[in-house]
């Protein structure tokens, strides 16, 4: 999968346990594990930077 420029790669090492429950949600949600990280991830800068 090719990334955008303006992107990066972001490496979490996390138990197997959460990260199967996390593509749970995801799914839930009809989304990819990796969008909602992203999404979180840009959620939570954007209120702490404020």
């Amino acid at each position: 999968m090719t990334i955008k420029e303006e992107n990066q790669r972001f490496v979490v090492v996390i138990e197997k346990e959460i990260i199967e429950s996390f593509k749970v949600l995801a799914k839930k949600e009809n989304r990819s594990a990796s969008n909602l990280a992203a999404t979180l991830i840009k959620n939570y800068v954007e209120e702490h930077t404020k």
